[in-house]
């Protein structure tokens, strides 16, 4: 397991040695994007390599994830023609069975990840992202190649990045074809998207707590004031459960857009990412996808708090997006 992390974390080039920025990447999709946009903030700013450790990803997805959710887009390209590159070494098959079954064992394996010094041969600082503002000001006055390790759940961290070159429209690199039927069937910059996030997970997860269904027919409301949008949809990670638990509330206006049970992650972001309006779900993948909206000239609503706990998740929404209140469906300012 060591041997494929151990390569190539310090090399030379024309300049002499450098060292490239190491980020680890854990979760799904959605946090994966988060760490992913840190990490090459820190190398274009640098001007070094970006190696990206999917290590724990299979250790840490609820929805799971098995490697980088990020390998079906179009391939990241850092200025400099500095380098991205992808370990390749993945965790075995008995040790993510044995951490499903021990959160103790979970966090042994990934402490261990960090601490052992044979995983680090370049000898990189590790930056520990803590739970507050200050680790988000500190990590941009970080000035030489680190190990990064936290979630960077930051849009200025994301702004930051896209000024050299991040991604503000993710596009797959093949089209498979039951997204060009779509397509062809549905003018999405028409159209505005409800998305809900009803699954399991998000019902057991107090920190993060889905919106009341008051604040998704306000954020509609506001949406269709600022444009004609002849079409509304409704997407979720659980179609059924949502016809259950708002069903009645929606009338004939209102379509439910089924993907099929094998589309990857990737390709869920881009069919929520080509719609001209989105009010979104209390997730970082659906942010994503408002990003990528927003970026392509659409209306974006989301919803305040994004945490209701001491962890503070995604936070620093772009100022331009229509925060409402996740209970009231109030506007927040």
């Amino acid at each position: 397991m060591i041997q494929e992390f151990s390569i190539g974390l310090q090399y030379n080039d024309a300049m002499g040695s450098t060292s490239p920025i190491v980020v680890k990447l854990e979760g799904g999709l959605g946090n994966q994007l988060f760490e992913l946009a840190a990490g090459y903030y820190l190398a274009a700013k640098l001007d070094t390599d970006l190696y990206i450790d999917q290590y724990p990803i299979p250790l840490t997805t609820v929805h799971g994830e098995t490697g980088s959710g990020y390998e079906p887009f179009r391939p990241l390209k850092l200025p400099n023609s500095r380098r991205v590159r992808l370990l390749p070494e993945l965790p075995r098959k008995l040790i993510v069975k044995l951490t499903q079954h021990s959160t103790l064992f979970k966090r042994v394996v990934l402490k261990s990840r960090i601490l052992v010094s044979n995983r680090n041969p370049g000898k990189l600082e590790l930056f520990l992202e803590t739970n507050d503002m200050n680790s988000t000001i500190e990590f941009f006055s970080i000035a030489k190649p680190v190990r990064l390790h936290g979630n960077f759940q930051s849009w200025d961290i994301v702004e930051s990045a896209a000024r050299y070159g991040f991604p503000r429209i993710f596009h797959l690199r093949v089209i498979p074809d039951w997204i060009e039927v779509l397509e062809k069937k549905i003018d999405f910059k028409k159209s505005v998207v409800l998305h809900f996030r009803v699954g399991d997970d998000a019902q057991r997860n107090y920190n993060f707590r889905q919106p009341n269904i008051s604040y998704y027919f306000a954020g509609l409301d506001i949406l269709r004031a600022k444009r004609d949008f002849s079409n509304v949809f409704i997407l979720s990670d659980d179609i059924s459960r949502v016809k259950f638990m708002f069903g009645n509330a929606f009338d004939n206006d209102f379509q439910y857009l089924e993907m099929p049970n094998n589309s990857s992650p990737a390709e869920r972001l881009h069919i929520l990412s080509l719609f001209g309006g989105i009010v979104c779900a209390n997730s970082t993948f659906c942010g994503w996808a408002a990003w990528s909206i927003y970026n392509a000239g659409g209306q974006v609503v989301v919803p305040v708090p994004y945490s209701d706990g001491s962890i503070l998740g995604s936070r620093n929404f772009p100022p331009s997006w229509i925060k409402l209140d996740k209970y009231s469906g109030a506007e927040v300012s």
